[in-house]
């Protein structure tokens, strides 16, 4: 029993093909090779805080906020991690977690 030959009609359609195939495969690959580190970048560390007598979160981003990064994003960071509003009153001893960014 002979084997079948397979002939090439459209060129560009197959170039095509092949080009969707080689894609998913690498796609693929890089998926499964930086799974593991897309948990890890994924991992934030937090600071605790304590607020002293007349402090405000305005405070509290100034000290911790780093340089490269806008003071109301880190502000609004915060607030969401903390689960409060911009707007909260905190009181003396209130603790809260502040983001630290490498």
């Amino acid at each position: 029993m002979k084997g079948r030959r397979f002939r090439i009609v459209n060129p560009v359609r197959f170039f095509i093909f092949v080009c969707i195939c080689v894609f998913t495969i690498v796609f693929a690959g890089y998926s499964l090779v930086n799974m593991g580190s897309a948990e890890a970048a994924s991992v934030n560390t937090y600071q605790q805080v304590i607020i002293h007598e007349n402090g405000s979160l305005w405070e509290v981003a100034e000290a911790h906020c780093s340089s490269n990064m806008d003071i109301r994003d880190y502000i609004d960071d915060i607030c969401e991690i903390n689960d409060v509003s911009s707007n909260d009153i905190f009181q003396p001893g209130d603790v809260i977690f502040v983001p630290i960014y490498s």
